[in-house]
């Protein structure tokens, strides 16, 4: 392992850019291929979370094992401060699993992900059986009651 010292950072050109997650693409299919072969070797898996873009992902996992294999792999998904990543071919056919949503609501309590854009993920996955937990943390999965009860409450469904 090769440890980097100050002198390999360099200042960016320009400032950050906050909406910069709306605009990375590359690498789809290749993690996507990558996650599969996961999958295949050890298919012990429940659910799948992510969060930020891992939500992003692990929400075009679930819509692309619904389009190849007629429903997602998983028995669940949790998806915390995620957005719809700008990839892959999202029709009206919401994601036909049970599925749990957890992010910063109103304005400004997610500086990193606005609270709409995690909605409108939520908004892509089947009416009746999405959860929404909206917190005043910020980019955070939170801990403390009443959001990690209602997460516990969401997992022993799956018990």
């Amino acid at each position: 392992m090769s440890c980097h010292t100050m002198q390999d950072w360099k200042v960016a050109d320009a400032p950050f850019d906050p909406l910069q997650y709306q605009e990375q693409t590359d690498g789809f299919k290749e993690s996507y291929a990558y996650l599969e072969s996961i999958i295949a070797q050890d298919s012990n898996f429940d659910g799948v979370l992510g969060f930020s873009q891992g939500a992003a992902m692990a929400a075009l996992l679930c819509r692309q094992q619904q389009k190849t294999c007629g429903s997602p792999k998983f028995r669940f998904g949790i998806f915390c401060s995620g957005y719809p990543a700008p990839v892959g071919d999202f029709d009206r056919e919401p994601i036909r699993l049970p599925s749990l949503h957890c992010f910063g609501g109103g304005e400004g309590h997610d500086r990193q992900i606005a609270s709409r854009a995690s909605t409108e993920l939520a908004g892509m996955f089947e009416e009746g059986r999405c959860t929404i937990i909206e917190h005043d943390m910020g980019h955070i999965i939170p801990t403390r009651p009443p959001y990690i009860d209602r997460m516990k409450e969401f997992l022993c469904n799956f018990i």
